[in-house]
């Protein structure tokens, strides 16, 4: 009975800073962006959406920073490294499964890449820098250093990865196989986080992915409208379970097949290899 009131405690907590810095979000926008037109649309709302989450990277740092590090595990070892195997192996893998994809003639692509998109690109590589960092300071950074004090590890990864896949619920166009496939991809970072023990490794690997999914191949990320900047990529009709549908490729089958490779992959470096340590 104890573990489960931890748990909820835990879960409660998680939700309360991310409902907090969505309403610091609202605040902001109300108060200053209802003035600036070009935040309001196109790219600029995009972007605006990636930085504004920046909020809730300020309050989790500042607050548990000193009060608690293991809840931020960000050592200075190494970080560029870390971050740099992170950031490959997300491209990889999401080049992966759009390749599948296109493979399965369930999608068509073309090229939009123009002049002004290399100010674009730079822009949304930093706003899915700081859109990954938010989501895994809140999950894999509190919600794992928390539960790991008194949890088993199974325990652990399940509970983070049901709230991250619950946070998407309202993310449009989702469904079942969508859910599975959130968590499946839940269930890859926490074990990187585990793995490695920090979270650069999953932070890159988070930003990378959505970066690739939407700027650079142009399918929408997680139900959200495509910002397609060098690819622009077009589901087919009638192959939803291969493409997703609406919702985009994480929607899709192909994804969850890559995701369980992933997660396999790992596992049996795991079983393999001895925990790194700096």
């Amino acid at each position: 009975m104890q573990h489960v009131k931890k748990i909820v405690q835990v879960i409660l907590i998680a939700l309360g800073w991310f409902i907090l810095a969505q309403l610091l979000t609202l605040l902001l926008q109300y108060l200053l962006l209802r003035h600036i037109a070009v935040l309001n649309q196109g790219l600029g709302a995009v972007a605006t959406q990636l930085f504004s989450t920046g909020i809730l990277v300020l309050l989790l740092y500042f607050y548990y920073r000193r009060r608690d590090p293991q809840v931020l595990p960000l050592p200075r070892q190494k970080w560029f490294r870390y971050c740099g195997l992170g950031y490959l192996a997300g491209l990889f893998f999401f080049t992966l499964v759009w390749l599948g994809t296109l493979g399965l003639n369930a999608a068509s692509v073309h090229v939009v890449l123009h002049t002004q998109a290399w100010f674009w690109l730079l822009i949304l590589f930093v706003g899915y820098v700081i859109q990954a960092i938010s989501e895994e300071l809140l999950t894999r950074g509190y919600m794992v250093g928390k539960l790991l004090k008194t949890e088993r590890v199974y325990v652990v990864i399940i509970i983070n990865s049901l709230v991250f896949a619950g946070l998407h619920l309202m993310n449009t166009g989702i469904n079942g196989l969508a859910f599975i496939n959130i968590l499946a991809f839940s269930i890859l970072l926490t074990l990187l986080r585990l793995r490695f023990d920090n979270l650069w490794v999953a932070i890159a690997f988070h930003s990378a992915w959505n970066f690739a999914e939407g700027p650079l191949f142009g399918v929408p990320v997680s139900g959200g409208v495509s910002d397609a900047l060098v690819l622009k990529t077009t589901s087919h009709l009638g192959f939803d379970l291969v493409n997703g549908g609406s919702f985009g490729f994480e929607g899709g089958f192909v994804i969850l097949l890559v995701l369980l490779i992933a997660i396999a992959g790992l596992v049996w470096w795991e079983i393999q290899r001895p925990k790194i340590n700096d």
